[in-house]
């Protein structure tokens, strides 16, 4: 007889076993209210992306964002930008669900959302590559992978912008930030045992770097002009701009 598998809360809403966090179409349903009770400063990171966007987006963009999940920073991102022409907005992300309430929330011509690994397809040329809070879910070879293809596809002038959980550079401190991570995470309502089942839940699905090495891989594959525009705890937002290279003069099959 097979072992029953035992779901616990990690909200109300929705149950995770351990070590077996997905985004199923249940938490996806639910997605858009629980990211705000566990992503700090969740409302100040999506404005911070649309303005800084600014700088990026023209006439005949497009713009690619990994992991778009429901669509939110991709809907920011179109009401931005509404009165330029022919701008094309492109969100990937693995999951069904989340792109079935993506689909429902925006349904503007010029937005496209696949379901899709984004480790397998081809990216056109871009001005802008956004991968919010998904590269830390991801091993380290297909990190690299990963923003591998945003660097290639990129326009000289483009621009990466990440956010993501991020480690200390010392435990000690990593210690820290964790325990007042989850007071954060109290303070926006969640229960002691809901916290606990989210972080067992995620044992060996989150994989997240120290930005020291974000910054040294970042560097690695060519990105020149970075810098940090977000932290706070363990989490933190890094800008990589794309700077013309000898080398770069042809973007490379992806």
């Amino acid at each position: 007889m097979a072992e029953e598998v035992n779901y616990g809360r990690v909200d109300d809403t929705i149950s995770a076993i351990e070590g077996g966090w997905k985004f199923t179409d249940n938490v996806a349903e639910n997605f858009d209210a629980h990211v705000r009770k566990s992503i700090p400063l969740y409302e100040e990171v999506q404005r911070m992306v649309v303005d800084m966007s600014e700088w990026f987006v023209r006439d005949g963009s497009t713009i690619y964002d990994i992991g778009s999940s429901t669509g939110e920073t991709i809907l920011h991102l179109h009401n931005k930008h509404i009165a330029k022409q022919n701008v094309r907005y492109i969100g990937i992300d693995n999951s069904k669900g989340m792109v079935k309430q993506a689909q429902e929330k925006i349904t503007a011509k010029n937005v496209k959302f696949l379901h899709k690994d984004v480790l397998k397809i081809t990216f056109d040329e871009a001005d802008l590559v956004i991968s919010l809070f998904t590269m830390h879910f991801l091993s380290a070879a297909e990190r690299l992978q990963m923003l591998q293809k945003a660097y290639r596809c990129l326009r000289d002038g483009g621009a990466l912008i990440m956010a993501e959980k991020v480690l200390a550079e010392e435990g000690r401190i990593n210690d820290l930030w964790t325990e007042l991570y989850w007071d954060f995470k109290k303070r926006q309502g969640l229960k002691d045992d809901q916290i606990l089942q989210k972080a067992r839940s995620l044992r060996g699905i989150l994989r997240p770097f120290t930005i020291t090495e974000n910054l040294k891989q970042l560097r690695m594959i060519g990105f020149k002009n970075i810098d940090i525009f977000f932290k706070w705890y363990n989490f933190a937002g890094i800008l990589a701009i794309k700077i013309p290279n000898s080398e770069d003069t042809k973007i490379k099959p992806v």
